[in-house]
Order: C-alpha cells, then sequence, then structure tokens
C-alpha cells in the first residue's frame, strides 16, 4: 500500500486517541486509509500483548549505551545515503524499516508480518531512488511516533489549516510530563533494538537536529555528525518530499504543499539551532561534512570521520563498503531545475549559511 504508511503499525488504543483528537474526512480516499490503520491497529495490540508476556522483563532490564553516533542535519541533505554506509559497519545496530514500524512487537512479529510487509514495502521510496525493504536502515521518528503518540509527522497525517507544519513544534519536542514520556519511549526502542545486538548504536534523524541538549540527558557521550548541503538542492528537495508525504498519509482535505520561503526559512532556523546547541559539545564528540565533498569520495569520507571519533575502521565493513559502493554507481539523483526568483528567495535567507560552507548564489 502506498498511503498511510506514517502510522501503519501504531497500536488500536493509541491511533483512536489521534483520530479522537483531530478527526478525519469522511471521504472515500480517506476513509479507506483509516480502516487500514484500524485493522492494522488490532492486530498491532495483540502482538505488543504478546512481546509484553515474553521480553518486559529483558526490556526493563537491559542497558542502554551512553555513546551513539547520531547523523543529523535537515532532510534531503545525503543523510539517507551516510546512514545506508555506515550501516554496513557490522560493528553498528540501527533500527531497521521492520522495527521502526512495528515497534511494539518487533522482537516476536517477524514470521507474522513478513509475507505481507515484504510484498507491500519493496522497491524505491516515493521521494527518490533510494531501496526500500524490511531490513534497510531507517529514522527512529516513526518508531517514537509509534511509542509516544507524539512527533510533528502528527500533522501531516492530520494536517491543520495555514502554513508549514514544522513551524508548530519549534523544538520537536512535548513539553512537561508528555517530555517524560517521549523520552522513556526513547529509552525503551533502543534498550529493545540491544537485546540481541549489544553493539554502538547508530542513529539517524533530521528531527533529532534540535533535539540535541534532550539526546544529550539520555546519551552523555553521544556523537553527532552533521551534514550539509547547498540549499538550492535541499529546498526545492524538501518541498517535494513534503507533498508526496502530506498527499499519502494526509487524513483530511486540509495538506497544503509547503512554500520555497517557509522551508528556506525552517532550514535557516534548523542550521542556527544546530550551531548553537553543538557550540558546547566537545570537539571529540561532534563532526560536519558537506554532502558534496562526501559524495565526491565516500569511502575517504568515512575514513576521516572514523579517525575523528576513533572509531576501528575494519576490513570486514571496508569490503561491504566497497561493494555497495559499486552497486550503485548507476544511481540517478532526482534533478531539478531551480527558477532564477527561487534562488533569490533561497540565498535571500540562507546567504549567511551558503557563505560559510561555501556554496555559490549564482
Amino acid at each position: 500500500m502506498k498511503s498511510a504508511y506514517l502510522i501503519a503499525g501504531i497500536r488500536l488504543s493509541r491511533f483512536l486517541k489521534l483520530v479522537a483528537k483531530n478527526g478525519i474526512s469522511i471521504y472515500p480516499k480517506y476513509l479507506v486509509r483509516f480502516l487500514f490503520l484500524l485493522q492494522n491497529g488490532v492486530w498491532a495490540s495483540i502482538f505488543l500483548r504478546k512481546e509484553k508476556k515474553i521480553y518486559s522483563s529483558k526490556i526493563l532490564n537491559q542497558k542502554l549505551s551512553d555513546n551513539p553516533v547520531i547523523i543529523i542535519g535537515h532532510w534531503r541533505t545525503g543523510s539517507t545515503f551516510l546512514h545506508q554506509l555506515l550501516n554496513l559497519d557490522p560493528n553498528f545496530v540501527t533500527p531497521s524499516v521492520f522495527q521502526a514500524s512495528l515497534p511494539d512487537s518487533f522482537l516476536t512479529s517477524r514470521k507474522s508480518y513478513e509475507p505481507i510487509m515484504g510484498r507491500m514495502i519493496k522497491g524505491t521510496r516515493p521521494m527518490d531512488q533510494v531501496k526500500l525493504g524490511l531490513d534497510e536502515p531507517l529514522e527512529d521518528e516513526y518508531a517514537l511516533f509509534r511509542l509516544s503518540g507524539y512527533s510533528p509527522l502528527e500533522q501531516i497525517i492530520f494536517p491543520k489549516k495555514g502554513g508549514y507544519f514544522l513551524k508548530n513544534y519549534p523544538g520537536f519536542l512535548p513539553i512537561n510530563e508528555k517530555l517524560n514520556e517521549w523520552k522513556n519511549a526513547f529509552s525503551y526502542f533502543y534498550k529493545k533494538l540491544l537485546i540481541f545486538d549489544s553493539k554502538t548504536i547508530l542513529i539517524k534523524n533530521p528531527f533529532h537536529s534540535l533535539r540535541i541538549n534532550t539526546l544529550n540527558e539520555i546519551f552523555p557521550n553521544a556523537r553527532y555528525i552533521h551534514i550539509v548541503r547547498h540549499p538550492y538542492s535541499v529546498v526545492p528537495s524538501t518541498q517535494r518530499m513534503w507533498d508526496i508525504v502530506g498527499s499519502q498519509n494526509s487524513m483530511n482535505n486540509n495538506w497544503q504543499k509547503p512554500s520555497i520561503i517557509e522551508v528556506s526559512e525552517f532550514l535557516n532556523y534548523m542550521l542556527t539551532t544546530i550551531d548553537r546547541d553543538l557550540e558546547n559539545i566537545p570537539e571529540k564528540r561532534k563532526y560536519e561534512v558537506r554532502f558534496e565533498d562526501f559524495e565526491k569520495n565516500p569511502r575517504e569520507s568515512i575514513i576521516e570521520l572514523y579517525n575523528h571519533f576513533n572509531l576501528g575502521f575494519s576490513s570486514d565493513f571496508d569490503l561491504k563498503l566497497n561493494n555497495f559502493l559499486l552497486s550503485i554507481k548507476d544511481y540517478q539523483k532526482n534533478k531539478y531545475i531551480l527558477p532564477e526568483e527561487n534562488k533569490i528567495i533561497i540565498s535571500g535567507v540562507l546567504k549567511s549559511w551558503m557563505d560559510r560552507y561555501n556554496y555559490s548564489v549564482e
């Protein structure tokens, strides 16, 4: 199914709370999505009870490491490519599509879901040509939304009228007691991930770019990789991505494509916040890379990154890395012809960052 995938696998009670809070439109398209998620929620709740019975004490007693590697940066900066390559290192454990889609029950439900999900989740992502599959790495936002009921993604599924939905979430975190619930869901998910894979945690999530201080509370020795890319590529690609995701997942008629100025302003806000929050992080725990440099020579860029963090660059990883890079040598990126008026808007908002990273305004 190519729609309603953002929260497919969420438990029934949490889904019904979201619907009661936000409502849905009664047009056939949205009712089909509602019914799909409803029956999906029933099964998710059944498997949740089974998993709790078997693993609740093990999850509770599982130790959570404090030094993950966390990839941050705005959407469409190449963070997925970096995530894919680092995931090839056998010393890392990172959420898979299956685990992030079924965070309540992935330890026990694989055999039951795989025959159906294996057929549904295949090919490439709707916004680009990145491979999809149950075991491909995925950002953890989808798991955290399903587990905590909180994410800015809520306003993609239940959009409100007027303006870029991300503007309603300045810190990308809930407040008061809800923040503790979110942090508990975060820790719970990664404890589950470590039960059978006691390795270094690898996380990639653009939403975490505004959560650095909170992540430092959970992971006092977290290491951050900030990836940047020319805004002339990032802004139109982000605009297109959100429009595709919103059109495929919204439960009402309020979805509205964000404008070039809105995406540019939020990119500026995110870069400013990352710069401020990383300032007090020791140099040995942070690393910045331009996508353009990384794309030209990914292997050498990763070696440099590993040297910075004092990570072991194994021969096993090197072989997997070379084989993967060879397999995608014919990969075609989305291409955009950016109108001159859009360049003027983007550079008007982001010129200081473009100067900092040596990006041309032409």
